[in-house]
């Protein structure tokens, strides 16, 4: 079943809208049937709905500010909780999940209605002091919080235009460079990369499949076997079935060898460097 969400802003607009149309149909009517009390009306009118609009403003400034005060003491307490990387997680893994018309949406993500309710329920178990009348208003708000804040780090970092050296990166730099690339090329995907990794550092669904992405680093170094073989083993760690090295290097022979063997797929420095240039429009040498 459809599911619809309306804020309390939309229901306060909507009744002022409805109260002014009233307004002017009285006047219309006045117009046509009492000329004096029609001009009365409109100064009086007038002035009330002056009165009214400025009421509401300040209101609705002050309700604003009570919400915006509550999430942030909602995200101190998910910063504290150590669960900022859990909510991320769950917006790249399942932001892309819903359809449209179907799901609730913010910028360019779509949660299946069941999504949302999973991550109340998480948070709520996790001691995070959501409300629970229903209204789903705390979940929608953090989720348009880390969103945005996502969408508005990836134009930053994706608009960069001057030549950049792999050289310059940090193992974890690079990682975040292919998951702005993914996510550039309309995958849905999950950064996974940390010390203890099991050998996989990005999960992507492309086509429907779960894809495991190693990304290495090298600045004066051949990538060789060792880097297929770590993805190979963390292909069932992960629950993957198709899996992809990408290196700012080249594959030695014997890697190449392994990876056909293996069907998996390699994508060098030059290859990257295209891959970069078309979806990033990012120079990288």
């Amino acid at each position: 079943m459809r599911r619809r969400y309306y804020s309390e802003d939309d229901s306060l607009e909507r009744a002022i809208f409805g109260i002014v149309a009233l307004y002017f149909l009285y006047l219309l009517l006045e117009y046509f049937t009492n000329r004096a009390n029609f001009w009365k009306w409109l100064f009086y009118g007038l002035f009330i709905i002056a009165i009214i609009v400025s009421g509401v403003l300040g209101w609705s400034k002050w309700r604003t500010d009570i919400k915006r005060k509550r999430v942030q003491k909602i995200l101190e307490k998910i910063r504290n909780a150590g669960l900022e990387d859990y909510i991320e997680n769950f917006i790249n893994r399942f932001g892309f999940e819903g359809r449209k018309g179907r799901s609730w949406n913010f910028r360019n993500h779509f949660f299946d209605w069941e999504r949302i309710d999973d991550l109340e329920r998480y948070l709520l178990e996790k001691n995070i002091n959501l409300r629970t009348d229903g209204s789903r208003r705390d979940i929608f708000a953090l989720l348009k919080y880390y969103i945005q804040r996502k969408e508005e780090e990836l134009t930053r970092e994706s608009i960069k235009k001057e030549p950049q050296k792999f050289a310059s990166l940090t193992w974890s730099e690079f990682e975040k460079l292919i998951y702005r690339l993914s996510i550039a090329m309309g995958y849905q995907t999950e950064w996974i990369g940390k010390s203890g990794d099991q050998g996989g550092d990005l999960i992507v669904n492309r086509e429907g499949k779960r894809l495991l992405i190693q990304a290495k680093c090298y600045r004066d170094r051949s990538t060789g076997n060792e880097a297929v073989q770590q993805v190979v083993a963390a292909m069932k760690i992960y629950d993957c079935k198709e899996a992809v090295v990408i290196t700012t290097s080249y594959f030695t022979r014997e890697a190449i060898a392994l990876a056909k063997a293996n069907n998996i797929e390699l994508i060098p420095k030059e290859r990257l460097q295209k891959m970069l240039l078309d979806y990033l429009g990012e120079s990288w040498s």
